[in-house]
C-alpha cells in the first residue's frame, strides 16, 4: 500500500490548513523562548497566560474547522 501526501482540496481547506501550522508553531521553542520572561500579566506569568491562548486558538481553529469544512466534505 503506497501512502501518499493527501492536500486540501478547497479554500477551506487550505485556510484550515494554515491556520492548525499557525497553532503549532506558537507553541513550539522559538515562540515559547520568547514568551518565557519573568513578567507578570494578570498577576500570571507570560508563559502561562501565553499557553491559556494557544489552547484557546487551537479550540477556535478546531471549532472553525469543523464549522467550515462539513462532515459531507472531503478536505
Amino acid at each position: 500500500m503506497r501512502s501518499t501526501f493527501v492536500r486540501p482540496s478547497s479554500w477551506k481547506g487550505w485556510l484550515m490548513l494554515v491556520a492548525f501550522i499557525s497553532v503549532i508553531v506558537a507553541g513550539i521553542w522559538p515562540v515559547v523562548g520568547w514568551v518565557n520572561q519573568a513578567v507578570l500579566v494578570l498577576g500570571l506569568p507570560k508563559l502561562l497566560v501565553w499557553s491559556y491562548i494557544v489552547l484557546m486558538c487551537c479550540t477556535l481553529v478546531m471549532w472553525l474547522g469543523n464549522m467550515l469544512v462539513g462532515e459531507g466534505e472531503h478536505d
